[in-house]
């Protein structure tokens, strides 16, 4: 397998950690509102419901995992890694537009440019404006869900919902402001102290059942780790035109395949590397991606793209037995010197032993 593959490897696996251990948003101040009472299980069927609603708003990502805020980048799309990486740090606004289950725009707004992400049907796209550069994709039946940039709260929602049971207690703790919206709030708490996460809050809409906002808390942290929230929604159906979307002539288009349910491993996936591995179940669970092209190595090595990718991984992790690893408040990272990268959101003791085992 190619380098650029194991970057990809340890960029979506990084995401997925983050989406399912690591978000975490202050709820909006104001007037507590008052809702009809509701059990969990009433607001996870509204949560149901609410798939594929229309909507258009903005995001705004904040985070704080313990990592060095890493600029936005240029570049070939260029450093995969560091550029996915620079989402999981510093602070992130977006614009979103859903038109139904099949069609999603997603705009990340950098300093004078932006990174877009907009699904049509069948039709995937990712363009980056300041390189210039577009990928796309076109979905079959059998292709895994389309991943976005910055994860919506409905997205990180469906992640964490899929695992509630039993490895998760959960209820409604309270009502809330979010957007401008009333909202019901979930409490999602692991049933193990043996994960890096505390405890979740999902900020349920009362009236249409959307996600509006997730909220983490990372053992021994008083601060949010990660945040995605809404802060600003309409639910009026948003102009079909904003879907269609056609590369500048002047772009770098690459055709890519779709990941399969078996194989959504990366964000611009590859078929020739495998699958991921889980260990354990629930909170503590470990994902598990093997390639050589993803070993530690010695950061010393490599020139070029190499050397930019080996000086980044050697900046963000440390040497530990047989690789070099990474803690973060929420989730860890282990790559392997044998070419494997482990993550979860667990101490990085339980990466060690996964590996020797």
């Amino acid at each position: 397998m190619e380098k650029s593959n194991a970057r990809w490897s340890v960029v979506a696996i990084a995401s997925v950690a983050a989406i399912c251990a690591a978000v975490a948003v202050p709820l909006a101040a104001g007037a507590t509102p008052d809702l009809p009472e509701k059990s969990a299980e009433e607001v996870l069927a509204l949560v149901a419901e609410s798939q594929g609603a229309a909507f258009s708003g903005t995001l705004l990502q904040t985070s704080d995992l313990g990592l060095p805020e890493i600029p936005s980048v240029a570049g070939d799309s260029g450093d995969e890694l560091q550029s996915g990486l620079e989402l999981l740090t510093g602070s992130h606004e977006a614009r979103v537009f859903a038109g139904g289950e099949d069609r999603i725009r997603v705009q990340i707004l950098d300093e004078l440019a932006e990174r877009d992400v907009i699904r049509n049907g069948d039709d995937v796209w990712f363009y980056d404006s300041a390189v210039n550069e577009a990928t796309h994709l076109v979905l079959s039946e059998h292709d895994a869900p389309t991943p976005t940039s910055i994860p919506t709260p409905a997205e990180i929602a469906d992640g964490l919902l899929d695992a509630v049971e039993p490895s998760t207690e959960v209820s409604v703790e309270s009502h809330a402001r979010v957007a401008g919206r009333d909202a019901y709030v979930l409490s999602l708490v692991p049933r193990t102290d043996q994960t890096l996460v505390a405890a979740v809050t999902l900020s349920v809409d009362a009236e249409t059942g959307l996600p509006l906002s997730v909220e983490v808390s990372a053992r021994g942290q008083d601060d949010p780790a990660f945040a995605v929230a809404f802060t600003q929604i309409d639910f009026s159906a948003p102009d079909p035109a904003l879907f269609d979307f056609s590369a500048p002539a002047t772009a770098e288009v690459t055709e890519k395949l779709a990941p399969t349910t078996d194989s959504a491993h990366s964000s611009y996936p590859d078929d020739s590397a495998p699958a991921p591995v889980v260990t354990g179940t629930g909170w503590n669970s470990v994902i598990t991606v093997s390639s050589p092209a993803a070993s530690a190595g010695d950061p010393a090595d490599g020139n070029g793209d190499e050397a930019d990718y080996t000086a980044l991984l050697s900046q963000l992790t440390s040497p530990v037995a047989g690789g070099r690893a990474i803690q973060t408040s929420l989730m860890s990272i282990l790559l392997t010197d044998d070419g494997r990268v482990l993550v979860g959101a667990v101490p990085t003791e339980r990466l060690l032993a996964v590996a020797g085992q």
